[in-house]
């Protein structure tokens, strides 16, 4: 499945630079599809949360970019022996450096990706830091999604479907930890196994009528 490069989706514009198209196609020819839409959805929805809150990220390559590429550390070319979090992280570095990415922005990068399952701490730093924390919350477990309007929920998800994301990404967690046990990984608790059900229409979810959101109990 090739990703559908939009423009902007529910109001939020997609950046359309050489970076952030080279940050897709690093995605695109990495990641699986599921986990592809799930990055590109993080953005969006990261996008609104900030906005929410007042806030306004001033780099948009580098939060772009951070939610891109957030778990890249959990796919076969870039998983090492650190936790997902980090090794994804570095590898957005090497990315960032590649690209002629200046020091102080592809730490940015790297903090919003590292931190990215941190709460209490990537919200109190850099709007863009915050943005990659707050999407990727609420596309796990749905945290702050009863702030987003029900038709922006439809909207965000017809363009990026979910591709039975919740069982997929489980599985991929599944098969980090088997390869990786040292390394301490997100947990999946209990939070995971209160779910609200998303009733969207069926253009937007190839899966079903229903999708279920993890959401924190």
């Amino acid at each position: 499945m090739a990703l559908a490069r939009l423009k902007s989706v529910a109001g939020v514009t997609i950046p359309d630079t050489a970076l952030c198209n080279a940050a897709v196609d690093l995605l695109e020819s990495s990641s699986p599809g599921f986990l592809c839409t799930h990055c590109l959805r993080t953005y969006i929805f990261g996008s609104l949360a900030v906005r929410g809150l007042g806030r306004s990220v001033v780099d948009e390559e580098a939060a772009f970019c951070g939610a891109v590429l957030h778990d890249l550390g959990l796919v076969p070319p870039y998983r090492r022996d650190n936790r997902f979090e980090v090794d994804g992280a570095d590898a957005a570095r090497q990315f960032c450096s590649k690209h002629q990415v200046a020091p102080e922005r592809a730490d940015l990068v790297w903090k919003a990706i590292a931190l990215h399952t941190s709460p209490g701490i990537a919200t109190r730093l850099a709007d863009e830091v915050a943005l990659v924390h707050l999407g990727a919350g609420l596309e796990l477990l749905g945290l702050g999604l009863d702030q987003v309007p029900p038709q922006v929920v439809e909207e965000v998800l017809e363009r990026y479907p979910r591709m039975n994301f919740k069982a997929e990404f489980r599985n991929l967690l599944v098969e980090h930890c088997r390869n990786n046990p040292a390394a301490q990984v997100f947990k999946l608790d209990r939070r995971c196994c209160a779910h609200r059900r998303l009733q969207v229409a069926g253009s937007a979810n190839p899966d079903g009528t229903t999708i279920d959101v993890g959401r924190a109990v």
